[in-house]
């Protein structure tokens, strides 16, 4: 184990942590704009801007598609380096979380009881970042009745949160081996963290919790 580090420096590679997962978000939805551009366009990244006979489609902005998709190409690369750059932020904060030391049992039993709730001391920060969203929730389903709502950002679910979540495969497994016994849930919903209970159960719709969850 590393030297003790501390608790301000712990905050501070969660910021930046925080700050490249608001990165990655901002270069996919310019991904998706362009994208979507594209298609409109009737062209994509794939279809040929010049017609049979070697001249520009008449039909289709050439200029404007080709600047689009070599904005495209350039965004992937980006995404692709802020996703290394996340990797490499997160073992950061855990690395530096695991290594910080306090000064006394009373600060670390202060600490246990907020982990309780919603986690907030140094040695959980790293639960603070978002790993997975809400883009679905069905009306009636467990899920809409612990309270999840669409666009919430999941930090915790269960012992599930950023540094393990195995691109959503653990969350799915806690999920299948927990079906009618309650999972302390935490969310970010409009900058602020809360805590919920869900119980994945059979009901009318599809699977157990009746929403869907995509990782960020």
């Amino acid at each position: 184990m590393g030297l003790p580090v501390p608790q301000d420096q712990v905050s501070s590679l969660v910021k930046q942590a925080q700050s490249l997962v608001a990165k990655k978000d901002d270069i996919e939805a310019q991904l998706r704009e362009l994208e979507e551009s594209l298609q409109m366009q009737g062209v994509g990244m794939e279809q040929p801007l010049i017609d049979r006979s070697g001249f520009p489609r008449s039909d289709v902005d050439v200029a404007a598609a080709r600047t689009s998709r070599n904005l495209v190409h350039r965004l992937r690369n980006d995404h692709k380096d802020v996703m290394k750059e996340i990797e490499e932020a997160l073992h950061a904060v855990h690395e530096a979380s695991r290594n910080a030391s306090f000064s006394s049992s009373s600060t670390q039993q202060q600490q246990q009881q907020q982990q309780k709730t919603v986690p907030s001391s140094s040695t959980s920060q790293t639960l603070e970042i978002p790993f997975a969203l809400v883009n679905a929730v069905a009306p009636d389903s467990p899920a809409n009745i612990s309270g999840l709502q669409r666009n919430d950002k999941v930090i915790r679910f269960g012992h599930v949160h950023a540094e393990n979540h195995d691109r959503l495969q653990a969350l799915n497994r806690l999920v299948g081996q927990s079906e009618g016994n309650p999972i302390q849930v935490v969310i970010l919903r409009n900058d602020q963290p809360i805590q919920l209970v869900l119980t994945p159960k059979k009901w009318s719709g599809r699977g157990t919790l009746g929403c869907h969850i995509v990782p960020l």
